[in-house]
């Protein structure tokens, strides 16, 4: 099995960045074969503050990604083969949300995502964890999989913060009360 490095509910994850501090409660993964393109729209970016610390690195972090482009932040070593890499990040009445999007040449890039693809039935999957409460409109669950068709548009959605323990729900911050200058 090989290592998913990144991680599509961790925003610094497309960057490489280690020990992010942003995450997503929820994010939605779109994958349009035809025009071999993937986009990812993260919702809802909070973070964990424990310490003084955490807030230093976190908004460090913040900085970086928002103005990736004039930092010249590389992108994750996994994403090299990718094209078209873009961060666009829309804050629509204090709702912050990341679109991740990128095109591919050959099908087997997508396993630096997750994603598999099986050229002799057609189809994508990915693993299911049920600790990330992955849900797909267009998808199937197969036993540890959700199958989907390589001929038409697909998407699924994660929410892997759901069951978030109580003592962490407390320190959770959403990123637009710790941005705030």
């Amino acid at each position: 099995m090989e290592q998913i490095k990144i991680i599509f509910f961790l925003l610094a994850s497309f960057f490489g960045i280690e020990e992010s501090k942003i995450a997503a409660d929820k994010n939605t993964v779109t994958v349009y074969p035809k025009d071999h393109k993937i986009e990812i729209v993260q919702e809802h970016l909070f973070t964990i503050i424990q310490t003084e610390k955490d807030t230093a690195l976190t908004l460090a972090q913040w900085e970086q990604l928002v103005n990736w482009k004039e930092n010249k932040l590389p992108w994750a070593k996994e994403l090299e083969n990718f094209t078209n890499k873009d961060v666009t990040i829309e804050n629509n009445e204090g709702t912050i949300a990341p679109r991740i999007s990128f095109n591919y040449t050959d099908e087997n890039d997508l396993r630096a995502l997750g994603i598999w693809y099986d050229k002799e039935k057609n189809q994508y999957s990915i693993n299911n964890v049920p600790r990330e409460h992955t849900t797909s409109e267009n998808g199937k669950l197969e036993g540890n999989y959700w199958i989907f068709d390589g001929g038409s548009t697909f998407s699924f959605t994660n929410e892997a913060f759901v069951d978030l323990p109580n003592e962490y729900k407390k320190l959770k911050l959403p990123i637009t009360e710790i941005s705030k200058d």
